[in-house]
């Protein structure tokens, strides 16, 4: 199989054509003003992915009836004539890279919240969503008509910007989903009951945009499944797809899941490479128009495969075009391993949660392109990077792409820093790919690699660097109670792999860490997690977290909120709950510490620096990926 052969293929689209069958699908970034209007950061994010070479992009959810239908503080608009301009630019910027131009057209309906749109959330029926906690208002017949005609407005200010197609998001739980599930729609009148029925608004708004334009290419997203009791199933969701194809769509968009289906509609690290395609091939069957698919698909190889296979005619890549918005570009070509990869961190939802512009994790560009990717002048320096975990091998990265001399440093014998050990635990294997690549990156770079090599001031005279970028990493804290019998730190189980079973093993420190250390554990281990605070992996990404919990309730793990480890003694440990300031014993075999880290930075002979020294990642302060990346990044910026 020929996968950029495959991938490269040009493929008709309604009265247009796609160059290739690689689409990036419309994903939320908050980075369109408080008023909804486009801004330059989101013509450069765009531009971005455009020049990555993607045939399609479906530009992020735009409010088709703001306020009342936004889903966040700072979404894009399309529902009013002062916005064209802006929107015209982003179709221009976007199709100047001969990469089709569509908008995804999108009212929240009940999943939103008043603290967004200062109203109380309209839906269907009054039915609150359990994960936005809103009750919301049903929705008149006089309301529905308007709610209609702001859809069919938006796809004719669609048309008058520019862009060659709109996608109407009936998926996901929104308000047209919402329609057309049993579970959100409990209306007796002609918008409710039947299939036909709950499918009424998503026709007439379908008949009223093929009216009322020429030329637009006409998508739909839609759920296949909602994953919840009482909600769509699959036979549904298959004749919902032959429905909407006979009411005029070009293109189908199959999805699946709504907030309160939890990581069926944002998946976790966990889930397998293309999961959903076992029921998004099912839709090939039974229309003849273009249907459009994915869900973690990470590799070209996959994506041709199920081109090839006939169970899609496109794919589309989201959080991989985040990660690398070249990712189009390195699959045709056929470069995979160039590929910067997605590890399901979620990152970019929980930032645009929080009401922020989206950031990526393992891309420290994605959400500041405006800034970030501003022309620097070449480097004619020496650069000393001590650490070779993911701060120092970006910064070296960094440096080497401007020209200057890196030598990276690393007091081990391996290359990976923490990323060694984050890979270790259920679900986390994707960060192997990281690592894997940012050494290969190096490896293929100019950057001088030495392994076994400490920071010192012997190293710093023989190099006699004009930076030093100090990214020696963070160690594991480990408390003094001398009286326990056998103790490790998180670190070190999931660096040695240990392998214990039927042990009574005390975790002490419920963040992120140690929680998952329990999960690594707790399959064949008694295990007790002690948390001080009143929240467990309270640092961790929502999905990821929720899931985690769940499986730790499953394999009935015992967790201690409000607890700490007292005193212990050879056969038992005494905990003390600070919500009641009583004490308890438990036996136990093993100790985890899962206190945190601390920074490792070496005492160095002022005399032997050079001007510029820099701590970052760890080495500054113990943080995430994130953190650390971003400031490698930052570094060049730092000596302007």
């Amino acid at each position: 199989m020929n996968s950029q052969n495959i991938l490269g293929t040009p493929l008709q689209l309604g009265n247009k054509t796609i160059k290739n069958r690689i689409v990036m699908p419309a994903m939320g970034t908050g980075l369109a003003s408080a008023q909804g209007e486009v801004t330059p950061a989101q013509l450069r994010y765009y531009e971005e992915r455009a020049r990555g070479g993607a045939g399609a992009i479906i530009v992020e959810i735009a409010c088709v009836d703001s306020p009342e239908g936004k889903a966040s503080l700072t979404q894009l608009c399309i529902d009013r004539l002062e916005l064209l301009a802006g929107l015209a630019e982003l179709a221009e910027t976007i199709q100047a890279y001969n990469c089709l131009a569509m908008v995804q057209l999108h009212h929240a309906g009940r999943q939103t919240a008043p603290a967004v749109t200062g109203l109380q959330p309209v839906a269907p029926s009054p039915k609150a969503c359990r994960f936005m906690r809103a009750e919301p208002r049903q929705l008149s017949r006089e309301e529905i008509g308007w709610i209609r005609k702001r859809f069919i407005k938006a796809a004719v200010i669609a048309e008058r910007a520019g862009f060659d197609g709109v996608e109407l998001h009936a998926a996901h739980g929104y308000l047209l989903s919402q329609f057309l599930s049993p579970y959100t729609n409990l209306r007796d009148d002609e918008y409710g009951g039947s299939l036909e029925n709950r499918l009424r608004l998503l026709r007439e708004i379908m008949e009223g945009i093929k009216t009322r334009t020429s030329d637009l290419i006409l998508g739909v997203r839609f759920n296949l499944s909602d994953f919840v009791p009482g909600g769509l199933n699959l036979e549904e969701g298959l004749q919902i797809a032959q429905l909407i194809e006979q009411y005029g769509a070009d293109l189908l968009d199959a999805s699946c899941g709504i907030y309160e289906s939890g990581q069926t509609s944002i998946e976790t690290s966990s889930f397998q490479e293309g999961w959903r395609m076992e029921m998004i091939k099912q839709v090939k069957p039974r229309v003849s128009i273009p249907v459009v698919g994915g869900g973690v698909v990470r590799r070209p190889e996959m994506a041709a495969q199920l081109i090839a296979d006939g169970d899609i005619d496109l794919v589309w890549i989201g959080r991989g075009m985040l990660a690398d918005p070249d990712w189009a570009n390195q699959a045709i070509k056929g470069h995979p391993e160039k590929i910067r990869p997605c590890i399901t961190c979620n990152t970019c939802f929980e930032t645009i949660n929080k009401g922020h512009h989206i950031r990526c994790a393992v891309n420290p560009k994605t959400g500041r392109e405006e800034r970030l990717l501003r022309p620097l002048a070449a480097l004619n320096n020496t650069v000393l990077v001590a650490g070779g975990g993911p701060a120092g091998l970006q910064a070296a990265l960094s440096f080497a792409l401007l020209g200057s001399r890196v030598v990276l440093a690393e007091a081990r014998e391996q290359l990976g820093g923490q990323m060694l050990v984050a890979q270790k635990p259920p679900g986390k294997s994707p960060i192997a790919r990281l690592q894997q690549y940012l050494i290969d990156e190096v490896e293929n770079s100019s950057v001088e690699v030495r392994l076994n090599t400490s920071l010192n001031s012997e190293l710093l005279t023989e190099v006699r660097p004009d930076v030093l970028v100090v990214a020696t990493g963070s160690e594991p804290i480990i408390p003094d109670h001398s009286g326990i019998k056998s103790f490790y730190s998180a670190a070190d189980v999931l660096a040695r792999e240990v392998k214990w079973k039927e042990q009574r093993i005390i975790i002490v420190g419920g963040g992120s860490t140690g929680c998952e250390v329990a999960d690594y554990l707790s399959e064949d281990n008694q295990v007790t997690v002690i948390e001080q605070g009143r929240a467990f992996a309270a640092d961790m990404e929502n999905m990821s977290r929720l899931e985690t919990l769940a499986r730790l309730k499953h394999r009935k793990v015992q967790l201690c909120k409000m607890t700490i480890l007292e005193s212990a003694d050879n056969e038992t440990v005494t905990l003390r709950h600070l919500d009641t300031d009583e004490t308890s014993s438990s036996s136990y075999d093993q100790v985890v510490w899962a206190v945190g880290n601390r920074s490792v930075v070496p005492d160095l002979d002022p005399e032997t620096l050079p001007d510029h020294v820099f701590v970052i990642g760890d080495a500054q302060q113990a943080r995430g990926f994130s953190q650390a990346l971003y400031e490698a990044q930052m570094l060049p910026y730092r000596l302007l």
